[in-house]
């Protein structure tokens, strides 16, 4: 069986993926990569991009929430179930265009930590062929905020355990950042090197100095997985979402067949 490959972007409500989804087929187009662009987000009605194939086809949000008188994470958790018990649809769907996949994933954390929908959808897809990088997305305007900030990094280890697959964490939307909002330097995020600084800063905020000996337990888990670091994004720039999409390509192994340089987007 052929290998084909390609890359889920999950990450929280607001972290830009479907603007990702969007940038990064604009890339596959003009380097001439054969692609096709999934949506498998219900809750994703207008995505900024040509879908190829959209969960709802299968089944919506809106039609879950009514018949089965749903709230929205009810019903989004639903519609992923539903997906999983039909994989045969995605599987025939894909079957009809040959191509680099782009899937823009919801964006709920409780669909990767508590329910195994997502999980055998990712299954399945490695069952027929599918070589595949999770890229997990998260708000840089986050870093600003060390409290808040853990809590990202315990996110995005969190799915990279359950999922089990290559994962690329990014930190979007940084041409919105001001280093001067910053308690350090954009660099630390990056590498994440020692969260004890991020515990240290808590201190400073009267509500989470309660929390200390939690938040330090919280970071030493964190580190001792020592398994997370962050990519910088801006998909205005060429040169960002190139340099992005070649560690996709490591993480999923697309780059020992890739034959297109990538160099030559960014010097057009």
């Amino acid at each position: 069986m052929p290998m084909k490959y390609g890359q889920l972007v999950i990450g929280a409500p607001g972290a830009g993926k479907s603007t990702y989804c969007s940038g990064v087929t604009q890339i596959l187009e003009q380097i001439k990569r054969p692609h096709i662009s999934v949506n498998l987000d219900p809750a994703n009605d207008t995505p900024p991009f040509q879908c190829d194939i959209d969960i709802r086809e299968l089944i919506t949000l809106d039609d879950a929430m009514s018949l089965l008188g749903l709230g929205p994470n009810g019903a989004l958790i639903y519609c992923m179930r539903v997906l999983a018990k039909n994989t045969d649809w995605l599987k025939n769907r894909l079957s009809e265009k040959e191509g680099y996949v782009v899937v823009d994933m919801p964006g709920q954390l409780e669909l990767y930590n508590s329910d195994d929908s997502v999980w055998k959808v990712i299954r399945d897809l490695e069952k027929w062929g599918y070589r595949l990088c999770a890229v997990h997305l998260s708000d840089s305007l986050y870093c600003c905020d060390p409290g808040k900030f853990v809590g990202v990094v315990l996110a995005a280890l969190s799915v990279m355990v359950n999922l089990e697959m290559p994962q690329v964490n990014v930190l979007s939307k940084v041409d919105l950042l001001k280093s001067d909002d910053l308690p350090f330097r954009f660099d630390f995020f990056e590498e994440v090197p020692n969260l004890q600084y991020l515990v240290d800063c808590l201190d400073d905020n009267p509500f989470l100095s309660k929390y200390k000996s939690l938040n330090k337990e919280i970071c030493e888990v964190i580190e001792n997985f020592d398994l997370v670091n962050f990519l910088p994004l801006q998909v205005t720039s060429k040169e960002s979402m190139v340099s992005l999409l070649k560690q996709i390509d490591a993480a999923n192994g697309f780059a020992l067949v890739e034959a297109t340089d990538l160099r030559e987007i960014v010097m057009k």
